[in-house]
């Protein structure tokens, strides 16, 4: 009997969104910048911020509950840490809207308990010097030296992808308005990409294939490199001449009006969706 298909394509970005950054600005902000127990004097009061919060991360990871699945799972030497906390106005965290990741892509577990040791900051101030919440972004490396059994601290690490969980100016597809916010930015991107794949995928060509029935996935990911080009394409499906037609069709993606940035430098973002379609007799 054979085979038609009913394509539909599900966007399930697998993506954490952030929240947008605030970006303070030094002559409108008495304090524009939150201040790390101990940092009271430092010249730089945000790199200081920085490395003690690295420093205590650091710490945390070494216990003992946190560092046997690192050593276990970790395919490198080297891990990255993105984090992302939000901070009220008394320097609090909310931990609602803050996320410390494992660095370990086989388990999706936060680390959410890392938060709690993660110790009050001084705010910052507006010119009435009135406390003022801010999102603050980074992502840390650390060294794992296995002949030690310790996890240690990389200062001065520069990660090669940014996550859009903690991206400071998501990417902007040919199409969406540079001006929306980060979420917004993503959703106008997984729009117009479900476009260009409805335009352009092949949907005949499984019933040459001789799928079973069913619901089938096709898992892609790439990165949008920092020129805002589409790199490093992969798809993952159930025949090898799907993955070979998602890839085709993901290489149509034009060039972004705009690449990711992170700290105001334009960084690697990665991305992921599955294509799913359904095989019925």
């Amino acid at each position: 009997m054979k085979l038609s298909e009913l394509f539909t394509i599900i966007f399930l970005i697998l993506m954490q969104f952030s929240w947008a950054q605030t970006d303070p600005i030094k002559n409108v902000y008495n304090r524009p910048y939150v201040i790390f127990d101990g940092c009271d004097t430092a010249e730089d009061k945000e790199k200081c911020y920085e490395i003690n919060l690295q420093e205590l991360i650091g710490k945390q990871l070494n216990h003992k509950f946190f560092k046997d699945s690192i050593f276990y799972l970790a395919k490198r030497d080297t891990i990255a840490v993105p984090i992302n906390i939000l901070y009220d106005e008394f320097g609090v965290i909310v931990k609602d809207y803050s996320l410390v990741t494992n660095p370990n892509t086989e388990s999706k577990q936060s680390y959410e308990g890392l938060l709690d040791s993660i110790p009050r900051v001084k705010p910052v101030l507006d010119t009435y010097n009135k406390g003022v919440a801010i999102n603050i972004s980074s992502i840390f490396g650390y060294f794992l030296d296995r002949t030690k059994d310790s996890i240690m601290p990389l200062v001065g690490y520069e990660p090669k992808i940014i996550p859009f969980s903690i991206i400071e100016k998501a990417p902007v597809y040919k199409g969406c308005d540079r001006k929306l916010n980060n979420k917004d930015l993503l959703k106008c991107m997984n729009s117009e990409i479900y476009k260009l794949i409805s335009n352009n995928f092949n949907i005949n060509l499984a019933s040459k294939l001789g799928l079973s029935e069913g619901l089938k996935r096709i898992y892609v990911t790439f990165n949008v490199n920092k020129k805002g080009k589409v790199s490093d394409i992969r798809a993952r499906g159930p025949h090898p001449d799907l993955e070979a037609e998602a890839i085709r069709v993901i290489n149509k993606i034009p060039k972004l009006k705009r690449p990711g940035y992170f700290k105001k430098k334009p960084v690697k973002v990665p991305y992921s969706l599955p294509i799913v379609f359904s095989v019925t007799e």
